[in-house]
């Protein structure tokens, strides 16, 4: 059953492939999503429209990141299946990085086979909705400094799903394209995430959704192509390497290249000193848990709807766990519950408003026209009034909860 991490063949993640190792039925999750995935034979990226997405499967060649995140700002959404291709590079640009897991005894296996480790969810998201587990093959797993994982095998910040806000657009990671093949979208998990993922990258723009298998070239510049120079000049050499251009155009060309570079290279030579503090070591450190995610969006002026959904994870986990519960119940049962423990009537209305607004604040992020804004002004009111009612709960006697957990120490 296993894939193995070695060569792709020429029938592996072919989209027509009806065999174990192809991706026929990923075909048929976007049917049964509702929405239709074209698999071209090379994508021109130029012609993408903002409300276009890109799935993109083991990419066999580095993938233009000048271009991509111009395509992300602009509000394109694209996702990256990758183990042991070419999208590091890529990643990396986004702070994410990829390495082989380090499983220990917790981990859940397939049949105790240590090449098929079991991921759950970690975070409430779109991605993982009515997902139990998703079943990985020979994984890779993928870290970030802000980002919590949305699917991992335990309780590190190791993860095999991750996902996050690129300006307008939005980037979702997975540390394991054979997912998606047939043999592994047998299993409920892996096909319903499937399904999720597409309608995550639809959201009903109106757009197209784009399969890019190994071998599928990625051409062409959107808009201006946005992003690092030496990324923008790496997508036009990549262009040019695949152009029809007469040998000596391309050795004029090649001349050219390398005077610019020159210039380029002596211009950057520093005419001061660069070994100061500042300029040897310019990243301040963060804070670590809650409240340092809430410091480094501060600091950059940024929206804080994402702190704030971190927080609205943490507080359904603490309510999750005082009520002595498994999962999440519904908001009414939760309500009722701590009315019945002791919970006034006006502090009870005062939680499910707060839960509900947290609610809808999540159901925006991923809908036009765009994240909701959360001032810091928001975020401190709604974390105050949480941190309140959350030390209000802990001083009832509620039902199923253990004697150990009588005294509160919440999100923070």
């Amino acid at each position: 059953m296993a894939l193995g991490a070695s060569s792709v063949g020429a029938q592996d993640f072919d989209p027509q492939n009806a065999g174990w190792n192809g991706l026929r039925d990923l075909l048929g999750a976007a049917d049964e999503a509702g929405v239709l995935l074209d698999t071209p034979a090379e994508i021109d990226v130029s012609a993408l429209d903002a409300t276009d997405a890109l799935l993109i499967v083991h990419p066999t060649e580095p993938l233009p990141r000048g271009s991509l995140t111009a395509f992300l700002r602009a509000g394109g959404r694209v996702a990256v299946a990758d183990d042991f291709g070419h999208a590091d590079a890529f990643l990396r640009g986004y702070g994410i990085a990829r390495h082989e897991p380090n499983l220990g005894e917790d981990v859940l296996l397939l049949r105790g086979n240590p090449a098929l480790p079991i991921a759950r969810a970690r975070a409430r998201h779109p991605l993982m909705e009515e997902v139990d587990a998703l079943v990985a093959n020979h994984p890779t797993v993928l870290t970030h400094q802000a980002l919590q994982p949305i699917a991992a095998f335990d309780e590190s910040s190791e993860a095999l799903v991750l996902a996050g806000a690129i300006e307008e657009g939005r980037l979702a990671a997975i540390g394991d394209p054979s997912l998606f093949i047939n043999n592994m979208m047998r299993f409920r998990g892996n096909r319903r995430f499937a399904r999720n993922l597409l309608r995550y990258l639809d959201a009903g723009r109106g757009g197209r959704i784009l399969l890019a298998t190994p071998g599928v070239p990625l051409r062409g510049r959107f808009g201006d192509g946005s992003g690092p120079p030496l990324e923008r000049l790496n997508d036009r050499l990549r262009d040019a390497a695949h152009a029809d251009t007469p040998p000596i155009a391309l050795t004029l060309t090649a001349a050219v290249l390398a005077a610019i570079l020159l210039v380029f290279a002596v211009s950057a030579l520093p005419t001061r000193s660069p070994y100061s503090r500042q300029a040897v070591d310019p990243i301040r450190s963060e804070g670590g848990g809650f409240l340092g995610r809430v410091e480094f969006f501060t600091r950059r002026r940024r929206d804080l709807v994402h702190p704030l959904m971190v927080y609205k994870f943490e507080l359904e986990a603490e309510l999750v766990r005082r009520l002595g519960l498994e999962q999440t119940p519904r908001l009414g049962d939760a309500v009722r519950v701590l009315q019945q423990a002791g919970l006034p009537a006006a502090e009870a209305e005062e939680l499910r408003r707060l839960l509900l607004e947290l609610d809808d604040l999540r159901r925006r992020l991923d809908h036009p026209p765009g994240p909701p804004r959360v001032s810091p002004h928001r975020l401190r009111r709604m974390v105050d009034t949480g941190e309140r009612l959350l030390a209000r709960i802990a001083k009832l006697t509620l039902p199923g909860a253990d004697e150990d957990q009588a005294r509160y120490n919440g999100p923070r």
